[in-house]
């Protein structure tokens, strides 16, 4: 079903109520326009999460599967991209809780989607985006995802606790963790660097 870029069709101005209403009425092009519209954001947050891409694409699969099984029993919501996103952070925990052991770490791959605009702003030092690479996957993936929602996505506090259904403060707490560890580990970086050069 991921076709990793929108394909032509549905308008993607169209209001997402009025496709939440097409699923519900059994029109498909309600499914394939909130499909086209979202999938690349879906893909983005799933690989923040998670940096193995044929589970983040199995995954949103499934969550657009299961919005069309339920579609007659589905209620309404006022923020349907927030339901997208929530729903897809759900379905990637319980995947990983599965198989800890297959699952229990960031991908490599990661470093590719998620680190492209990092490596524009730290400019071309293969040395630096390699330290920013590795200061990100030493993360949690809970601290990860915060992050990639926060300053990817550009998503309130108030929305991501939504979204990884934890509360307000759980999210300023995990935002704070994660920038202190990256600090911490820059910190580190540079002390070695300097010592090392000196």
């Amino acid at each position: 079903m991921y076709k990793g870029k929108p394909c032509a069709g549905p308008d993607q101005n169209t209001d997402d109520a009025t496709y939440w209403r097409q699923i519900q009425n059994s029109d498909r092009a309600g499914m394939e326009g909130l499909y086209v519209k979202y999938t690349q954001e879906l893909f983005r947050l799933g690989m923040s999460i998670k940096g193995d891409r044929s589970l983040v694409k199995d995954c949103i699969q499934e969550v657009f599967l299961k919005i069309w099984q339920y579609r007659h029993t589905i209620k309404a919501t006022d923020n349907i991209k927030l339901y997208l996103f929530k729903c897809l952070s759900n379905k990637i925990h319980k995947e990983v809780g599965k198989d800890k052991k297959r699952y229990g770490h960031l991908n490599a791959e990661l470093g590719d989607d998620l680190h492209y605009e990092q490596e524009t702003e730290v400019g071309n030092s293969l040395e630096r985006r390699k330290s920013l690479m590795e200061a990100m996957d030493s993360l949690s993936a809970r601290q990860h995802e915060v992050i990639h929602l926060l300053y990817y996505e550009n998503h309130s506090y108030e929305d991501i606790s939504v979204i990884m259904g934890i509360n307000v403060q759980s999210v300023y707490t995990l935002a704070w963790k994660a920038l202190a560890n990256l600090k911490k580990r820059f910190v580190l970086i540079g002390l070695f660097l300097m010592t090392f050069l000196a």
